[in-house]
């Protein structure tokens, strides 16, 4: 097969664009031809062994036109609809130039709206989710008129008009289903996947006692729950460090960020801000911290998850959205409440206090993600899948302009 994937952006290593990375070397792998379209071309990625099989088709959205109309973002998506217009533009001529079988999209991104009414072949919409999605349809905001309103009926005939729609988790889906009223559609779970060539442990054994934290540090990541539980543990064990790696956001002052925040009130002998890390670098810290912890107040599928208990680093994660899937509580990690910071505290020492408890969590952990979330297997359910999709396929089905027509009357 020839795949296309659309991703807005492709330069960092984490979310979204890790398992675009993780499946499109994995095809590659298995013998299809991959293309990536993406605005910010190939990014940090190395396709090392299959650089044959894999094309970057970088595209350009002129910074001037959105220049112009930026003023209007706060009440339509003018970053969207550019970025959709682009789409529109050049995904024909490639995917009459290279024979592409099938186009996969991201749906928070909306990659394939201005595209989808005169589809060529037959497009995907992988559910990943975004940061803060649950948040803002739990406010009710997720729907006010004019630019949320407009987006979530984008999104919403985006996944309603793809002719294949696979998730990352039950739990993510079935809330899909509810965000966007898709009772009917059928969606494909298909799980997060890790290369466990790239993510395994070491067989030195692990350091010091120290915390990691993977993601954005934000408040839908449950970085202000940790921030409550951190005195907590140090009161306990004043020895332990806490290692965060991801972007730096603002705290809840708005002139001060998470990491400076953190430093402030426990001290850089405590707390150790990484910044961003390359794919090896995060690996290193999985393997020699004594366990990660992510207290996310809602997850789709928990990429940091699948990563650290690959290395063979024991988790203690909150009991929502996709982590449920992923982590068997007392078994192959450690659940705890979502925003409850003593309780967090608790599990911690609980982990960091009992050695044998955490090796059992680590072995358990690494039998079921080879077992079960190994990218082999994902790689294989997802061809499987994609192959479905076109042998399915029947192009020209919507006649021009319906796909417009239909966002003003999609409101439950």
């Amino acid at each position: 097969m020839n795949i296309c994937y659309l991703i807005r952006s492709f330069s960092s290593q984490a979310g979204t664009e890790s398992y675009v990375y993780n499946m499109s070397m994995a095809l590659a792998q298995r013998g299809h031809q991959i293309h990536l379209v993406s605005l910010t071309g190939k990014g940090q990625w190395d396709f090392e062994g299959v650089e044959d099989k894999i094309r970057i088709h970088p595209l350009d959205l002129k910074k001037d036109v959105l220049e112009r109309f930026s003023r209007f973002e706060s009440i339509f998506p003018v970053m969207l609809w550019r970025y959709g217009r682009v789409i529109k533009k050049n995904l024909p001529a490639i995917i009459n130039h290279h024979a592409i079988d099938l186009v996969e999209a991201t749906d928070w991104g909306m990659d394939a709206w201005a595209y989808l009414p005169k589809r060529q072949v037959p497009v995907c919409v992988r559910l990943h989710g975004y940061p803060g999605f649950k948040d803002e349809l739990d406010r009710g905001i997720l729907k006010k008129w004019p630019k949320n309103y407009l987006c979530w009926a984008i999104q919403r005939r985006h996944i309603r008009s793809a002719d294949l729609v696979t998730g990352v988790s039950k739990a993510y889906t079935d809330f899909v289903r509810t965000a966007w009223d898709l009772k009917k559609k059928k969606i494909r779970v298909i799980p997060i996947a890790i290369n466990t060539k790239i993510f395994h442990p070491q067989d030195r054994g692990r350091g010091e006692q120290g915390i990691l934290f993977v993601g954005r540090m934000e408040k839908s990541k449950g970085i202000e729950i940790l921030a409550q539980a951190i005195p907590l543990i140090l009161n306990k064990m004043p020895q332990v460090r806490f290692y965060f790696a991801g972007e730096d956001r603002p705290s809840h002052d708005p002139h001060q960020t998470w990491s400076q925040y953190l430093i402030q009130q426990f001290g850089q002998e405590q707390i150790v801000y990484l910044g961003s890390l390359s794919t090896p670098e995060l690996v290193r810290y999985y393997q020699t911290a004594t366990l990660c912890v992510l207290p996310s107040l809602y997850e789709p599928g928990g990429t940091v998850a699948f990563e650290a208990m690959a290395c063979g680093c024991p988790v203690i994660a909150s009991r929502v959205g996709g982590l449920v899937e992923v982590i068997a509580d007392r078994q192959t990690g450690l659940l705890t409440p979502p925003g409850d910071a003593p309780a967090l505290a608790a599990g911690v020492l609980e982990l960091l206090q009992k050695e044998s408890l955490r090796q059992e969590f680590s072995q358990k952990a690494l039998e079921s993600i080879r077992q079960q979330f190994d990218i082999k297997s994902t790689a294989q359910q997802t061809e499987e899948a994609y192959a479905q999709a076109i042998q399915d396929f029947k192009p020209n089905r919507r006649g021009p302009g319906s796909y417009a027509k239909t966002l003003i009357r999609s409101r439950p």
